[in-house]
């Protein structure tokens, strides 16, 4: 035990010291930086719950690295190989009616009876030839379909994260199989072949996925590499997988009814045709599409159309469809439904490999009906196959479905028919794939009761936090000293613990996650314990008036919503009526306003807020489950962004612009650099950002000369850049090396001569309209990487945003007048203008739920298929890391942070500066910018709770686990975004202000 205690000494010894140093350092902070450092500190514990419920929510599925062994003398193949070679041919995106003999009714031009190749020799050699329509587990990713058509295996939710940043496949899979007999596999097209399957091939020729912009590259290039395997001038092979992108990335660019999409499949059509041509009679061609589309090209969900994946099987000479000469297969109508995955066992029996260790694909029994000893053999080896691996799985749930199977069907099993045996074993590998889906993801309770609990530690803290700095008053810095000087210490106390009793129990200190969820406990803990140890209580504050309690009733109302599907899978429409709901709350709250002019004021603002929150509503993109009851209006029918260009660039480069002078005009700020940075460079650059889409339609503009594309190409990439340049350039320069946005007036008399006296224009409004600039600059970078739709619904949010603020400011003015009349009588009135009202929560409500409006109105749902990939290539030829992920999650996720960038300005919207910063301008925007992170830490403590008591529900994969994703995911983007509003936004729009102060007399 001696080395424990000194473990627990040394533990014990180093953060006392560290304690003292952080709180000397805490003690010398500005009060700037103890605001951001407390954001700072939400943000870990936010993290650091998130990654603890993550951790045991979104586990990914046990994979056994067992490989099956190779066929020899004394481990004979179940049934002869057919095939000694093969040609696999994945076409991505490749949806099965893109290939049916059986075309929807009416067809499309653009899509069907184009690639007809397979329908005609399927009619034409239906002993040869074979289609299917084969499911593709969700998610419908390009990643995760591969590893379930080589492997067998089945995704889950998480894999879908790392679909752009593959591992290595460490489980056993065809291709390990292939290589481990000695066979040549040759492989070209995606890439992510590559990452999957590292020193696997023989020879390989790679290109990169992620450009949906090109349509032609990888496709050219397969062809120019595949065509000389055919011909034998590149030596001999085994296996030859070729993988085109072209229609994948038609689908993602413009949608699959356009005559784009008709002319790439109209050449996979002329390539199979060759293939088939130049193929010799030894090889078996598969064709498959590792997932299908929805109808507007994008896929990753699980719908039906973008699950729907085509598999065609083609043999030259060797039969490998017996079901038309066998009773013991009924054909049926159509095209018949299987399992991608059930290519897996059957192209290994195919081809004489091993079935794949971790496979749980069934046969496709039309491939081994020739005969019924056959057939029985064959799926006796893939039960036998499965079997090995739920044994070494050890699930006791599946053991027991597959005992109950044998107990079911023993006499099938010994009544010594081939057949009736065969149907045994496909019946029990079907019922233990089926248990294997209902329980793959496995949860730990543990790290998801965990991540809950702290979760609602820190909205608890955050609430506190927020309760101190209001009611502390001016000497709210103390308070938050005090709460982080008692967070560092209790962290460090809680973590050396943590260590000490790890070092007594185990002999080993705990590591990773574990340390930083202590720390965190401890830190949450330690801030709600601040007021009692500065002997305050904020009972008080838990009581109000109704305008104080109604944002915490719409967000438990919102928070609530959470618990049933149907809520969830609508929110957009949700958060749309809660949100006018508080709007026509404030105009009733007109009613009582003390003046006719106040009156009015709210009155007008409320229903323009309104009237917003319903108008930009009326743009969406349509869940699965919310048809048919939801039409898709971002969108066009076919796919293709909504196009608006003879309304975009002059309301763009006009009417906004002319809305944002008038609104500080009001306050007479639009002065100082103002007009320069407003009506020159930032119109300028809202215009470029306008031009960019329409260089993007016009890319894909039939009317458009194709001589004239690389033109327009360049110009449309330049023009990207341009803007993002002086956004990142010119424009922070210009706000913050010039001053505030006054005007100074001087009275003169009649002759002429000045007077002492002069007047300031824009006071009033100094910190307001400063920040404002800061909040115009994030504007553009959000408006340029959305399409013409979303730029729309981004200036009716601003515009919202405006509205939300003159609210406020009103009833500001109608408390001050109250308060006026209370203190002084109605006729000796003269109104207290140097006073302040503090904010409230209710203030910030509104603008959250803007945020979340925002984000459903720019074409965005809980879904993977709703991310709008082509923001990617704003401004870039190529796919380039890290910036085109950026560009995407700035496209996802920048509405929401634009609005949370917005948010100080409640505290300083029409608020006047004073000498000596007494102003408590930080603490009111600290207050709000709380209450805000507190909306969506809540809303994501909800949808934790809701996804880990619903964990075994029908819908947790498809509406609860995306929620929570995007809950957590829009929790830390607010953040972050709240953070930078208060290093840089508010902290240089007070030095400017400070400054001026100091540099003249007023």
């Amino acid at each position: 035990m001696a080395q424990p205690r000194s473990a627990s000494s040394a533990t014990g010894t180093i953060p006392a010291a560290a304690r003292r140093v952080a709180s000397a350092w805490i003690e010398g902070l500005s009060r700037t930086s103890l605001a951001l450092l407390l954001l700072i500190v939400l943000l870990f514990v936010h993290l650091v719950s998130l990654a603890t419920f993550t951790h045991g929510f979104l586990l990914t599925r046990l994979t056994i690295p067992t490989v099956s062994p190779v066929y020899d003398a004394m481990h004979l193949p179940p049934v002869a190989a057919t095939h000694s070679k093969a040609v696999v041919i994945i076409i991505d995106a490749l949806r099965t009616d893109f290939i049916s003999p059986f075309p929807p009714d009416p067809p499309s031009p653009h899509h069907h009876n184009i690639l007809t190749l397979p329908a005609e020799l399927t009619a034409a050699f239906p002993e040869r030839s074979m289609i299917f329509d084969s499911f593709s587990d969700p998610p419908t990713t390009t990643m995760q379909r591969i590893k379930g058509f080589t492997t067998g295996s089945l995704p889950t939710f998480i894999d879908a994260g790392s679909n752009f940043a593959s591992t290595a496949i460490e489980e056993d899979s065809l291709i390990a199989q292939a290589v481990a007999d000695n066979r040549s596999v040759v492989f070209m097209g995606d890439d992510t072949w590559l990452n999957l399957f590292p020193d696997s091939f023989s020879a390989s020729y790679p290109y990169d996925s992620f450009n949906v912009e090109d349509l032609h590259t990888v496709d050219n290039g397969v062809i120019e590499h595949l065509f000389p395997y055919l011909q034998k001038e590149r030596g001999e092979w085994d296996v030859l997988i070729g993988h085109f992108l072209g229609v994948d990335h038609v689908g993602h660019r413009v949608g699959p009814d356009r005559d784009t999409m008709r002319d790439k499949l109209a050449q996979m059509d002329a390539v199979l045709r060759r293939v088939v041509y130049e193929m010799d009679d030894d090889t078996l061609l598969v064709v498959l599409g590792d997932h299908g589309m929805n109808p507007k090209g994008d896929h990753g969900g699980d719908s039906e159309l973008e699950t729907s994946a085509a598999l065609w099987m083609y043999s030259k000479s060797t039969p490998i469809n017996h079901a038309a000469h066998s009773s013991a297969y009924e054909e049926e109508e159509g095209l018949r439904k299987v399992n991608q995955i059930d290519l897996v066992p059957t192209f290994a029996l195919m081809l004489g490999l091993p079935i794949p260790y971790n496979n749980l694909g069934n046969i496709i029994p039309e491939a081994f009906v020739s005969t019924p000893e056959t057939f029985a053999a064959a799926a006796r080896a893939v039960t036998d196959q499965i079997e090995r691996y739920i044994n070494a799985y050890g699930n006791s749930a599946v053991l027991k479905t597959f005992a109950d199977c044998r107990k079911d069907y023993a006499d099938a099993l010994n009544s010594g028919e081939p057949i009736l045996a065969a149907d045994a074993d496909m019946n029990t590998n079907t019922r233990v794939l089926g248990a294997l889906r209902e329980l793959w993801a496995q949860f730990s309770v543990t790290h998801i009761v965990l991540g809950v609990v702290l979760l609602a530690l820190g909205v608890a803290a955050t609430v506190a936090l927020y309760l101190g700095v209001r009611n502390s008053g001016p000497k709210w810095d103390q308070y938050v000293r005090m709460a982080l000087d008692t967070a560092v210490s209790a962290g460090a106390s809680v973590g050396s613990v943590a260590g000490t009793v790890a070092g007594i129990y185990t002999r080993q200190p705990i590591q990773g996650l574990q340390v930083f969820f202590s720390v965190a406990v401890g830190t949450a803990c330690a801030v709600l314990a601040a007021p009692l140890l500065m002997r305050r209580t904020w009972s008080a504050s838990l009581t109000g008036t109704l305008q104080q309690a109604i944002g915490p009733i719409i967000l438990l109302l919102h928070a609530l919503s959470f618990a049933s599907n149907s809520f969830v899978m609508w929110e957009d429409r949700v958060v749309g009526f809660l949100l006018v709901s508080l709007a026509l709350f404030h105009v009733l709250r007109a009613l009582t306003a003390p003046q006719a002019s106040i009156r009015l004021r709210i009155l007008g603002f409320g229903i323009l807020l309104a009237l917003l929150a319903r108008t930009i509503g009326l743009s969406t993109v349509c869940r699965e489950e919310q048809q048919p009851y939801c039409t898709v209006t971002f969108y066009e029918a076919n796919g293709s962004p909504k196009w608006s260009v003879y309304g975009l660039i002059p309301f763009i480069f006009m009417l906004f612009p002319r809305i944002i002078t008038a609104v500080l005009g009001w306050s007479k700020s639009y002065a100082g650099p103002a007009p320069v940075f407003i009506s020159l460079i930032w119109r300028t650059v809202i215009l470029l950002g306008a031009l960019y889409w329409t260089f993007e339609w016009m890319e894909t503009w039939d009317g458009l000369n194709p001589a004239r594309l690389p033109l327009v190409k360049g110009v449309k990439l330049w023009v990207a850049r341009i803007a993002m340049s002086t956004t990142f350039g010119l424009m922070p320069y210009l706000w913050a090396s010039t001053g505030l946005c006054l005007d100074i007036e001087r009275e003169t008399d009649q002759t002429g001569e000045r007077e002492d006296e002069v007047t300031v224009l824009g006071f009033g409004n100094a910190f307001g309209s400063t920040y404002l600039l800061f909040v115009l600059m994030a504007f553009t970078l959000v408006q340029l990487v959305s399409t013409p739709l979303a730029q729309f619904v981004l200036v009716g949010t601003l515009i919202g945003v405006f509205a939300q603020l003159e609210l406020v400011d009103s009833q500001r003015d109608a408390v001050l007048l109250h308060a006026g009349f209370a203190d002084s009588g109605a006729s000796a009135f003269a109104g207290p203008r140097d006073a302040l009202v503090r904010p409230s929560f209710t203030d910030a409500v509104p603008l959250a739920l803007l945020g979340l409006v925002a984000f459903f109105s720019t074409g965005h749902q809980a879904v993977l298929s709703s991310i709008q990939w082509k923001a990617a290539f704003v401004g870039l030829d190529k796919v380039t890391y890290p910036w085109s992920p950026l560009l995407v999650i700035l496209n996802t996720w920048g509405p929401t942070a634009l609005v949370a960038l917005c948010v100080p300005l409640l505290a300083v919207w029409n608020v006047s500066p004073r000498p000596n910063a007494s102003t408590p301008v930080l603490a009111h925007a600290l207050q709000m910018a709380l209450g805000f992170s507190t909306y969506f830490a809540a809303l994501t403590l909800a949808s934790a709770a809701s996804a880990g008591w619903l964990r075994r529900h029908l819908m947790v994969w498809k509406v609860f686990a995306p929620r929570f994703m995007l809950a957590a995911v829009m929790l830390l983007v607010v953040d972050v975004a709240l953070i930078v509003a208060v290093a840089f936004g508010l902290r240089v729009t007070s030095w400017k202000v400070w400054r001026t102060f100091k540099s003249v007399s007023v």
